[in-house]
């Protein structure tokens, strides 16, 4: 099966241990990935900044227009920031012709044309519905067994299409973690926002809602957050240090890629294949107590 896998910067920078585990378990499972060549970025940094819409969405059809020209396989992008402006943009330029030639008209300028035939896709739903739960657990050497994992969605990776997974109750995560053997916590949380680009500028408004997640995970009996968003990771786990100072609290929650928890459950290296020493708050000694 193959794909286009398109990382974004994110998965070049503070999420590399995302690219890094996603490549050995998927490519286990079958999956063949093939780069898009000379990708940009999909504008979701500058989206913030008040950059023109028409920009973000030429960007974003760019990356498209060479994908489409390279093959036409389905575009997965694991980052859940530029899934969701790639397919916005997609489906925009798909359901507006006129919006479509106006964005062949910018991509002209530089030999490309689209013609939206492609499908924009996140990784979940690639492991969900095209490899399915029952080979995932086929490949498990190392079942996570009794390690209870909170799966934290956020507000990105199921909305607004709910292409793959119910916006409301989504599933999709929790049965791909106990595919490997871990146990799912549900937790109301799931879907709230963690503050995302925000965080910066609107730094102690965003920790509250950092802190209202994690209690709501631990509350709920989870030892670690899985999450499938380099933004989710990074504010989750970098600030629970300053959310301690300002709120007393004792948080030292390891937050981890759905992908590095697969590529332990299926035996792999847990330093070259599961990037776990990346990790800012250490998982291993909580997954090595669950594996044996």
């Amino acid at each position: 099966m193959k794909y286009f896998l398109y990382w974004g910067c994110s998965l070049e920078g503070s999420g590399a241990n995302f690219l890094v585990s996603l490549k050995p378990p998927c490519e286990a499972l079958g999956m063949e990935f093939l780069e898009i060549e000379d990708w940009n970025c999909c504008g979701a940094s500058v989206s913030y900044a008040g950059a023109g819409d028409l920009a973000i969405k030429v960007l974003n059809a760019r990356n498209l227009a060479i994908a489409e020209a390279e093959g036409g396989y389905d575009v997965v992008a694991p980052c859940s920031s530029c899934y969701i402006q790639m397919i916005k943009v997609n489906h925009e330029i798909k359901e507006n012709p006129k919006l479509l030639d106006e964005v062949n008209a910018c991509l002209s300028e530089g030999g490309l044309k689209y013609d939206g035939t492609l499908n924009v896709r996140h990784i979940q739903d690639v492991l969900y519905n095209d490899i399915g739960v029952d080979k995932i657990k086929e490949r498990v050497v190392k079942p996570l067994t009794g390690l209870k994992v909170a799966g934290y969605v956020g507000c990105q990776s199921v909305r607004p299409y709910g292409e793959y997974d119910s916006v409301n109750k989504p599933v999709v995560q929790d049965r791909l973690l106990e595919a490997l053997g871990a146990e799912a916590v549900p937790f109301p949380s799931k879907i709230k926002c963690c503050g995302s680009g925000i965080f910066l500028p609107e730094m102690d408004y965003c920790m509250v809602l950092v802190k209202n997640i994690l209690e709501d995970a631990l509350n709920h009996g989870a030892e670690l957050i899985s999450t499938v968003c380099p933004m989710c990771a990074m504010n989750l786990e970098l600030y629970q240090g300053r959310i301690n100072d300002k709120y007393g609290t004792d948080f030292d929650v390891p937050i981890v890629y759905l992908t590095q928890l697969m590529a332990v459950a299926f035996g792999m290296d847990m330093k070259k294949d599961a990037a776990l020493n990346y990790n800012v708050i250490p998982p291993e000694r909580v997954i090595r107590a669950a594996i044996g």
